[in-house]
């Protein structure tokens, strides 16, 4: 009985740590991210291992800039950690033109295919709008062929 006395505050604290909510991740939206790169991935898109990711507020616009090469197709996957996101994701050109060939978007994530013309460097601009959460988790990945 003493044994189970001197254990008790372990029991409650492991019984605490079981009944707490999951929260979303940035490593929870890149792995979002990589389901939305499935289907290009079959189709022979090459997944690069770098990406870039972070905390935005709902609706606050965020761009990158990226070096694209003339004779590759590119895809983009912004993926979320949070549920009951609109997704917003495009790729200009220097001159502020979209380039965007198709973008698509699910429940926690979405895509951007892009055949840039010319060797440059493009901007990548996007943002995550919730009606629930101020700040949402983002991961962007990409990959060509």
């Amino acid at each position: 009985m003493r044994l189970f006395s001197s254990l008790r505050p372990v029991i409650y604290a492991l019984i605490a740590l079981l009944a707490m909510p999951a929260f979303a991740t940035v490593d929870d939206a890149h792995s979002f991210a990589m389901e939305g790169a499935m289907p290009f991935v079959e189709q022979g898109f090459i997944v690069r291992e770098e990406y870039w990711n972070g905390e935005v507020a709902s609706g606050q616009g965020l761009m990158i800039k990226h070096q694209m090469f003339k004779g590759n197709e590119y895809a983009f996957w912004l993926g979320t950690a949070n549920e009951g996101v609109a997704f917003d994701l495009k790729v200009y050109d220097e001159k502020g033109k979209e380039i965007t060939i198709a973008a698509k978007s699910d429940k926690m994530f979405a895509s951007a295919r892009v055949n840039p013309p010319r060797t440059a460097t493009y901007t990548i601009v996007f943002s995550l709008t919730s009606k629930k959460e101020k700040g949402l988790y983002w991961a962007l990945a990409y990959g060509y062929r």
